[in-house]
């Protein structure tokens, strides 16, 4: 069971960056829409974001619930020295949750709309680099449950290269998924399909720059990810099919292939996320007392038979319910329906 809960976990990661992960995206390219036709491609954010972006939220929930139950000491850790960027990623996802709503439903369109955009841009951005961040600070080993001071507890773990600069490889990461889905949001639309298609390819340069700059913020922190990446076989080999991909992603936005190139896309963050866990693998959080692993801080058996049994019993119900979900708003039927959000 406790290699059931490992791979929930992981698909839970995977499924939030997809997802969840283009939904920040779409929020961010409104700081790129310019003003030709810029009322026109926010209405396609907004259309292609509406009937889902609540319900991409459950991964983050259910990773939450899996780290609260299967790995507690995990949970107590990060949840305790990383709590500044934490409550900073949820105030972010409120705050995006509460201004999309207003803006996407007000029944007066009138200035407040600027405003609520403003917020919707800036927490798109914000929650992202938060995410990043924490994810970033397991692994310099700056967690240090020992800590004499505050600053050095609940702000130097976090506040440091590596995390920041794995914040903006997020950010961007995000940005590159989303436009790359809404080429596909533009039907019959050639003008409207270009300029997404343009903004994914400078969303992809984005990315592999910001991703040098996150190996360039492992070195300055003392993390040797870049000889790890090298070291291991199967890490090395995901780094390399991940960076062929573009070749295949540029092809296919250049010629229209829509679903090549979201599945080019979802395959990158796939091999980004499987080297990241061949080179972390098995550890969760780094720390100068000892690393905190899959081995030596999961629950107790009784406890992760019970999870375990719970989420797969579960993901017989919710997965195809999701499914589900998307075929009928992604219908002409279920796009001619009003959402209620």
């Amino acid at each position: 069971m406790l290699f059931v809960v490992i791979a929930f976990l992981g698909v839970s990661l995977f499924l939030y960056c997809l997802l969840g992960g283009a939904d920040f995206g779409a929020g961010v390219l409104e700081l790129f829409l310019g003003k030709s036709r810029q009322e026109a491609q926010r209405k396609i954010i907004d259309k292609a974001m509406g009937p889902v972006w609540e319900a991409n939220h459950m991964w983050l929930i259910l990773m939450v619930v899996i780290l609260f139950m299967g790995f507690p000491a995990v949970y107590t850790r990060v949840s305790v020295n990383l709590h500044i960027p934490l409550t900073a990623m949820l105030v972010g996802i409120i705050a995006r949750g509460c201004s999309f709503t207003f803006r996407h439903y007000d029944a007066v369109k009138g200035r407040s709309q600027r405003a609520y955009t403003a917020f919707f841009v800036f927490s798109s951005v914000w929650t992202p680099f938060c995410l990043g961040v924490v994810m970033g600070a397991l692994v310099p080993g700056g967690i240090d449950p020992a800590a004499r001071d505050y600053a050095s507890a609940y702000v130097s773990p976090w506040l440091r290269p590596f995390p920041l600069a794995l914040g903006l490889f997020t950010v961007c990461l995000f940005t590159f998924i989303a436009a790359v889905y809404l080429v596909g949001e533009c039907p019959g639309d050639d003008g409207l399909r270009r300029s997404f298609a343009r903004k994914a390819r400078w969303a992809s340069v984005a990315s592999i720059v910001s991703g040098w700059i996150v190996f360039a913020g492992a070195h300055a922190d003392g993390v040797p990810l870049l000889a790890e990446f090298l070291g291991f076989g199967w890490a090395f080999a995901f780094m390399t099919a991940a960076t062929a991909c573009f070749g295949v992603l540029w092809v296919a936005l250049y010629r229209d292939w829509i679903w090549t190139a979201r599945v080019m896309v979802g395959a990158q963050v796939a091999l980004i996320l499987a080297g990241w866990f061949q080179v972390q693998h098995p550890v969760l959080v780094r720390m100068p007392a000892g690393d905190l692993t899959f081995f030596n801080a999961h629950a107790p058996a009784a406890t992760l038979n019970q999870l375990g049994g719970a989420l797969l019993v579960g993901s017989v119900f919710i997965l195809p319910a999701l499914l589900w979900l998307f075929l009928v708003f992604k219908s002409e039927e279920g796009e001619e329906k009003p959402v209620v959000g």
